[in-house]
């Protein structure tokens, strides 16, 4: 059948591999659900949903003030936050300022990475960021964050398994060019394809209106005049790179990101790390300099599947297996443990 995204085309096509079968719910197609059948039972999914997540599990860790709170009690390594609900922005952002230096700012609620801007070091900075992120969050929050040194890290984990894990790297905007011309230049890059029918495409093309206007609007830029000599502007909503880092892992890490998903009911997550590559090679010491930033419910798995550099890893494989309970597949495990 055509129309599938690039996530259920992968999801149909690693079925397929593992004798299973994929099919749309109904006659008029809907890329939000795929119905998996093996000989002996059918499930619906929904992308990298599997169907034994609850609905408490997805809203706990789709809000990360409180979904961290309830790592830390745990004793998982979470970065600190303020929230900003819109009544005391300004306050806000100048404890953040004097707290951490640099800020970093995003929605309480975000998803993929969007309405995320920094590092903030500016008073006006920080309440137009806060501003942006409010206007995408569906509680009308803002989290203010220490902008943290170091690399950005996936931990995915499939039925309480760690499966893979991929260093991101961010697409950076630069003084010079404008921006529209610098985003064309980067959707050049054979990586990247449209996620709605590229299915053998690990990066995004870039929209520009979609993607980079209104974090441009936060440093107070255009898409099309060029942007002053010495800007450095991270897209956090996109990669420019991604690199599989999975063997590389410590057994210790693997374990954390299993326990961060398993304490909130994530059954297919994706746990996003922050710090030094060379941490997570390492056992886990009292005070780390790697620090939980969230666990995702539905996880990019493509991320493993199609990466950049490295091997591929046979992700979407395991979310089938466990979705549909083959022979070796993780029992279902979705039970909330905060």
């Amino acid at each position: 059948m055509t129309g599938w995204s690039r996530t259920n085309q992968l999801i149909l096509d690693a079925a397929a591999r593992l004798g299973c079968a994929g099919e749309a719910l109904a006659d008029v197609h809907s890329d939000f659900f795929v119905r998996l059948r093996s000989p002996e039972r059918a499930v619906i999914v929904s992308k990298t949903r599997s169907p034994f997540l609850t609905e408490v599990a997805q809203a706990l860790s789709g809000n990360k003030y409180v979904s961290r709170a309830l790592l830390a009690a745990r004793g998982i390594p979470v970065v600190p936050a303020i929230v900003d609900d819109a009544d005391q922005t300004v306050a806000c952002a100048r404890e953040a300022l004097a707290r951490f230096g640099r800020v970093l700012v995003k929605p309480n609620w975000g998803n993929r990475g969007v309405g995320i801007s920094g590092p903030h070091e500016q008073l006006d900075a920080v309440v137009r960021a806060c501003a942006w992120a409010r206007s995408l969050d569906r509680d009308d929050e803002a989290l203010l964050e220490p902008y943290l040194d170091g690399d950005s890290l996936r931990l995915t984990v499939i039925g309480g398994r760690f499966v893979a894990a991929a260093e991101l790297t961010r697409p950076v905007l630069l003084g010079g060019a404008s921006p529209r011309a610098q985003v064309q230049a980067m959707n050049r890059d054979p990586h990247r394809g449209d996620p709605e029918r590229d299915a053998d495409r690990g990066l995004d093309t870039i929209i520009p209106e979609e993607n980079i206007e209104g974090l441009l609007a936060v440093h107070g830029l255009t898409l099309d005049a060029p942007a002053p000599g010495g800007a450095r502007i991270e897209i956090l909503s996109e990669e420019a790179s991604i690199v599989d880092r999975t063997d590389e892992i410590h057994d210790d890490w693997r374990r954390l990101a299993e326990r961060a998903c398993g304490l909130l009911g994530v059954d297919v997550g994706g746990v996003d790390l922050r710090g030094p590559l060379a941490t997570v090679r390492r056992p886990i010491v009292a005070k780390s300099d790697t620090v939980v930033l969230e666990v995702n419910v539905s996880p990019a798995l493509h991320l493993h599947a199609l990466p950049t550099h490295g091997v591929a890893r046979p992700v979407y494989e395991a979310f089938v297996a466990y979705c549909l309970s083959l022979p070796g597949a993780p029992e279902p495990r979705a039970v909330v443990e905060v």
